[in-house]
């Protein structure tokens, strides 16, 4: 089997700690290699997923957001970066340790003061 795409996997690391001390669980580990390599995370608690996203293809690294009721996500996938702005980012394309450290401050952020993504 084929490993993990390295940026990605190294994301996922970095933001373990952040997930688990915040109450959320992996429920979700899956790559797409015929999508150029994609591969996504998806961790839930109550009322809230997360999913931090590697697009292989255009090689960027984010994570989204989205509202959970039950087991049925109820809302559109938001990114937290973006959530964060109040508008949409220009897409970044680092996949530096400097860039997944921002991502990781990025989810700390909004776990302190989600913003409430519309439905």
């Amino acid at each position: 089997m084929k490993s993990w795409p390295a940026r990605f996997e190294r994301a996922r690391e970095r933001l373990a700690p952040v997930l688990e001390a915040g109450g959320f669980r992996l429920v979700s580990l899956e790559r797409d290699e015929n999508a150029s390599d994609s591969a996504f995370a998806e961790y839930f608690r109550r009322a809230l997923r997360l999913r931090l996203v590697w697009e292989g293809r255009e090689r960027v690294l984010w994570v989204e957001a989205a509202r959970q009721e039950g087991a049925q996500v109820v809302s559109r996938w938001h990114d937290v970066e973006w959530a964060l702005a109040g508008e949409r980012l220009p897409v970044n394309r680092d996949t530096s340790d400097a860039r997944i450290d921002a991502l990781v401050e990025a989810v700390r952020r909004f776990l302190a003061a989600p913003p409430t993504p519309s439905p």
